[in-house]
């Protein structure tokens, strides 16, 4: 992957490819808890495989991985960044790349928080409105769970959300040397399942008043202490190379599908 890696390429490179090609891979990812066997870069590791698959089914470019954004959860190694403020991030790196040349930036969302990738559609849409030099740029935000049957399987039907079986075997899969399966732990049973029925429901949120104007504290629940929203002893380096194999197989050409067909603005002479 060292040819398509924007970050190890020089600045003659990047001018060269963009002679001939203008796609370019932006990752990210969130530096978070994920439970005693996973490192906090649990994440940021998975965008990172994602964007590289497609990059080289693509012939195209992979942007330096952005780390952090928000993750709401309150566990030590947690490092959160307000969505508005990641999401501003994100615009400018946009925008910088598309001063450059780049026109069809695929973003590739490591970390599946509603509250940072709603903020950054709206603030992506609200930048291309403003901002008439963003009309003919194309940003696309393919999700690993469109293009993999097991992952959607196991996030749909089996309410493996964080750090569980899926996240784990792709883990072991593209980083085994960073997983720890002896050291796998879940909370009790009543909070793993109260986890799996809803996956907000780490978040205790009380209220000042009764009316439903009151914006509400929001903390952890403090009887959380693994946050494993899943089960990862069922986890297996093989489960995670299929999940992988799906994407290759899939993801690849759909999102080259899309690249090809986009009607993009004609450029004024």
């Amino acid at each position: 992957m060292k040819p398509y890696l924007m970050a190890e390429m020089t600045m003659g490179e990047v001018r060269e490819y963009l002679k001939k090609k203008d796609t370019v891979i932006l990752p990210y990812g969130v530096v978070e808890q994920h439970g005693n066997h996973l490192p906090l870069s649990t994440d940021c590791c998975i965008a990172e495989m994602m964007a590289n698959l497609l990059a080289e089914g693509l012939g195209c470019i992979v942007a330096p991985t952005l780390n952090y954004c928000f993750s709401g959860g309150m566990l030590p190694g947690t490092i959160n960044v307000q969505p508005n403020h990641f999401s501003l991030v994100v615009t400018d790196i946009i925008q910088s790349l598309a001063v450059q040349g780049f026109r069809k930036i695929v973003i590739i969302a490591g970390h599946g928080g509603s509250e940072s990738l709603e903020n950054l559609k709206e603030s992506l849409r609200i930048a291309k409105w403003t901002n008439p030099y963003l009309h003919d740029v194309l940003v696309l935000f393919p999700a690993l769970e469109e293009y993999s049957p097991t992952a959607r399987k196991f996030v749909f039907e089996e309410h493996d959300f964080h750090a569980g079986c899926e996240e784990t075997s792709l883990m072991l899969a593209c980083r085994g040397d960073l997983v720890h399966m002896e050291r796998v732990r879940t909370d009790s049973a009543p909070i793993l399942n109260m986890m799996l029925d809803n996956p907000d429901a780490y978040q205790k949120r009380t209220f000042l008043t009764k009316e439903k104007k009151d914006i509400p504290n929001t903390e952890q629940d403090p009887r959380i202490v693994f946050g494993v929203m899943g089960h990862p002893e069922k986890s297996s380096v093989e489960l995670g190379k299929r999940i992988m194999e799906e994407l290759r197989k899939n993801m690849v050409p759909a999102v080259r599908k899309l690249l090809k067909g986009a009607k993009m603005p004609e450029k004024e002479k």
